[in-house]
């Protein structure tokens, strides 16, 4: 039995040599080796370089489709420059996934097939991207709810800047200091929204602290006339406030109250602070500052 074992596996290898020893090598020196070659392979190359043309070509397509949805919107009445922005980007979005679903189909996978398996991937898709999904989602609520437009000056997800785009996935900011802030949609939709912008007019609250011995009257009229001179203040919704505060160990706390447009805040704050310290110097009106005692002993 053994010796059968032995001849039979003898008898294999022998047959396996010379199948191995049968393929002529000089053949793939004939042309007719290498027309019969790519005659197999032409069909897999072509479909290969068809299916990339179609990428380079779709994905371009679908940046001019993005830009040109945006741009007719744009000029719609009804329409703002954040909608018409979101809806270019759903519009790209759109398109590439038309281009890849043709391309792999040209590559020779029937949709069937591939609409079966991603179907059968939908779970995991799914929750791996969860994340990607819930930002689409609040990108939706962002704009059916629109608690701020490209222009507004907001703090979003702890972060303050002018909203410069608001696209499918993501909200960018441009800050005071021109630093590109980028917020996943999912986080600004989570977050507290405040919008400095849409209610159209701002309120400018300073505080200003003055000598115990000085005339406290006489510091708020001070306040009060630096104010109404500056010709951003509004006398609308109230013209200048200024009232005492507050009571510090060393400083009387009179806090200063104007209205202006959203887009004057900084302006008036900082030019108030200059005008009404000046103001203060000239009539005698002084701005505490803390005194350090040392005792030797």
């Amino acid at each position: 039995m053994e010796n059968e074992t032995v001849e039979a596996a003898a008898a294999a290898a022998e047959d396996t040599a010379k199948s191995a020893g049968s393929f002529d090598w000089a053949q793939m020196s004939t042309p007719d080796f290498w027309l019969d070659m790519w005659t197999k392979v032409q069909p897999t190359v072509l479909n290969l370089i068809f299916a990339l043309l179609i990428l380079w070509i779709g994905m371009k397509v679908a940046k001019w489709i993005g830009k040109t949805v945006k741009k007719y919107t744009e000029k719609a009445p009804n329409v703002d420059a954040t909608l018409a922005n979101f809806l270019g980007s759903i519009a790209k979005y759109a398109v590439t996934a038309f281009v890849v679903i043709a391309a792999v189909t040209q590559i020779g996978v029937e949709t069937a097939s591939l609409v079966a398996m991603l179907g059968a991937a939908t779970l995991a898709i799914g929750l791996a991207l969860q994340g990607t999904l819930g930002n689409i989602a609040a990108g939706v609520m962002l704009m059916l709810f629109r608690p701020y437009k490209i222009g507004d000056y907001v703090d979003v997800a702890g972060q303050e800047g002018v909203v410069e785009e608001v696209s499918i996935f993501t909200t960018v900011l441009a800050t005071i200091d021109n630093v590109k802030v980028i917020i996943a949609n999912g986080e600004a939709w989570g977050s507290t929204i405040k919008n400095y912008t849409s209610m159209g007019v701002r309120r400018v609250d300073v505080d200003y602290g003055i000598h115990y011995d000085d005339d406290i009257n006489k510091a708020i009229k001070i306040m009060k006339d630096v104010s109404s001179a500056h010709p951003d203040v509004l006398s609308k919704p109230d013209g200048p406030w200024a009232k005492v505060v507050k009571l510090n160990e060393s400083s009387v706390d009179i806090q200063n109250r104007v209205w202006c447009k959203a887009e004057n805040y900084w302006d008036v704050m900082f030019d108030l602070n200059k005008s009404i310290k000046e103001a203060f110097d000239k009539d005698g009106i002084t701005i505490p500052y803390p005194h350090q005692v040392e005792i030797e002993g």
